[in-house]
């Protein structure tokens, strides 16, 4: 089995940022979503008090757009270690400063068995122990992210590891 330094293996490691008026400028619907910590759930993506931004706001977010498979793991506060995927469905969007994006390479980690590694409690336990060490709140920064050490099959093995993993979750 490889280990993966995950900053090594990712095309994308970086934490969203706040659109300029912050929360005043917030939508309850729209065209482009802002994902926000309490969307971001072990078991999955909620949509409860999604936020919404206008295209102009979303441009000045580029650098924190969100693409297909990305995996958005929540980096301070309370919710700190959570972990999700985002619905394809509502994409386009961008996220906050409280979340992280993963965005793994496709050709050396596939991101669904990477999502199954974070949540599983051991790593849970690792990222809540690391973010712990924040002065003030849990926070888990971007070099913490790039150090995790990520254990791997083969692609194909982490692929079929997914799948099943997958399988089970779509019958609970």
């Amino acid at each position: 089995m490889n280990k993966f330094i995950l900053g090594k293996v990712c095309e994308k490691i970086g934490s969203g940022a706040t659109p300029r008026g912050g929360s005043d400028v917030y939508l309850s619907q729209g065209e482009i979503a802002l994902i926000r910590s309490q969307n971001v759930y072990n078991d999955g993506f909620k949509r409860d008090g999604l936020a919404y931004i206008t295209n102009e706001h979303a441009k000045e977010l580029s650098n924190v757009e969100i693409e297909p498979d990305d995996i958005l793991l929540n980096i301070t506060g309370d919710s700190v270690a959570r972990c999700c995927q985002v619905p394809k469905e509502l994409i386009p969007a961008r996220v906050n400063q409280h979340v992280a994006i993963i965005r793994p390479d496709k050709d050396k980690l596939d991101f669904r068995y990477l999502r199954y590694y974070l949540i599983e409690p051991v790593m849970q336990d690792y990222m809540l122990m690391m973010a712990s060490g924040g002065a003030t709140r849990n926070a888990l920064t971007k070099g913490m992210i790039e150090s995790f050490e990520i254990p791997a099959p083969s692609l194909p093995e982490q692929r079929a590891i997914a799948g099943i993993l997958g399988a089970l979750d779509d019958k609970i």
